[in-house]
């Protein structure tokens, strides 16, 4: 996932490319989801103060389980990978919270830290679509964040382990490993799955900071996709509408200021923080060598897109501290430019998903979805109305 060089080690959520079969995908661009991809972990709030809970939940996202059910319910008879009703159903989803991880290579298990029992360095956060842990249930007492970045900086760990800075507290790891529906572990733990079964298994992380005390002044905040819209009508999540197309101005390359009649425009209305509107939250970056003292900033926003089938114009967009501008609100969904690789027999018969998820770099993450039902040209026929050439997909297979 592209990111910016100063906010890459901030960046919380890694898919498990090296364990979770993406060789496969690398074919096809990351905005197209066509297999079982966490997209996005979010918690709530993303800097836990003490007194407080935090509420985990996710973006997990199984298109092959959506065609399954589109089979089944429609009686058109099912494919051979669905075997049992239970294909059908959401993945299972594992959460765990580490003190310290392993690392990618080491799928995020959860390490140990000199000195503290295994019962404190990992907590088993249950199964289920969302997780939750106060904040007294990790902390024990007030010293219990310096002790255990104490015992990190001491720890005799590999160079390429990067100690987390504890200025604000202690950044810990929540780590989730969805499984997808119907699979069968046969005996075997999660993780052992996930090396046997990559194809069937995603894990991700998520570092969450405990604030401490004093720097409760200093928390981030989610920012929030307020909406995701359709020339002008909002998309409700789980009710699919056949979109408007753009209307008859072709722009130029970049000119987001136009919508194209090929495609499908997507608008999301986003705010900052606690409501801000337009500006990026302020904070103060953490002293480096180069820096010691560094000056208050703007958050670096941005939009990463992803669809179940077509193409987006874009996959990811950057903002510069404001949510206003359209390269990080708007985005455009085409069915012809990027479909040379589709065969019409295999156009979706069910909604298309759009995925939108919006991060700050320090950890605020949050995500919105909606479905359209697009009617498909395919058929013959010279003239398509202009309202419907971004459903227009002749000429386009192999």
């Amino acid at each position: 996932m592209p990111s910016h060089p100063s906010t890459l080690a901030l960046r919380l959520l890694f898919p498990l490319a090296l364990f979770s079969g993406c060789a496969s995908n690398l074919l096809e661009p990351q905005s197209t989801v066509s297999k079982l991809r966490v997209l996005a972990v979010r918690a709530e709030p993303p800097d836990l103060a003490p007194g407080e809970t935090v509420q985990l939940d996710a973006l997990v996202v199984d298109p092959r389980h959506d065609r399954c059910l589109e089979a089944m319910t429609g009686g058109s008879g099912a494919p051979a990978e669905c075997l049992s009703p239970e294909v059908v159903g959401p993945p299972t989803l594992h959460w765990e919270l580490c003190l310290f991880d392993q690392g990618a290579t080491n799928l995020y298990r959860c390490g140990t830290i000199p000195d503290l029992p295994p019962e404190v360095t990992r907590r088993d956060l249950g199964s289920g679509a969302t997780a939750s842990i106060a904040y007294s249930a990790i902390v024990p007492d007030p010293a219990f964040i310096a002790q255990a970045c104490s015992r990190l900086a001491s720890a005799d760990l590999p160079d390429f382990v990067e100690i987390p800075s504890c200025r604000r507290g202690l950044p810990v790891t929540i780590r989730l490993t969805a499984i997808a529906a119907g699979a069968n572990l046969a005996g075997r733990t999660t993780d052992q799955f996930c090396l046997d079964e990559p194809s069937e298994c995603e894990i991700a992380k998520k570092s969450l900071t405990l604030l401490l005390p004093e720097k409760v002044g200093e928390r981030n905040h989610n920012p929030r996709i307020e909406g995701l819209f359709n020339g002008g009508t909002e998309l409700d999540p789980g009710v699919a509408i056949v979109p408007q197309c753009g209307d008859d101005s072709v722009p130029d390359e970049e000119d987001y200021g136009h919508h194209d009649p090929r495609v499908v425009p997507i608008v999301a209305a986003v705010s900052v923080g606690d409501g801000s509107g337009s500006s990026a939250e302020l904070f103060t970056p953490e002293p480096s060598q180069v820096d010691a003292s560094p000056a208050p900033k703007r958050e670096f926003l941005d939009i990463a897109w992803h669809s179940t089938f077509g193409g987006l114009r874009g996959a990811t967009y950057w903002g510069d501290g404001l949510t206003t501008d359209d390269e990080i609100t708007l985005n455009q969904l085409e069915f012809k430019q990027h479909m040379k690789e589709f065969n019409l027999t295999e156009l979706p018969a069910g909604p298309v998903r759009i995925f939108a998820v919006i991060r700050d770099g320090r950890g605020g993450v949050d995500f919105r979805e909606a479905e359209f039902s697009i009617p498909f040209i395919s058929g013959s026929g010279n003239e398509v109305a202009t309202d419907q050439q971004c459903f227009d997909v002749r000429g386009v297979a192999k």
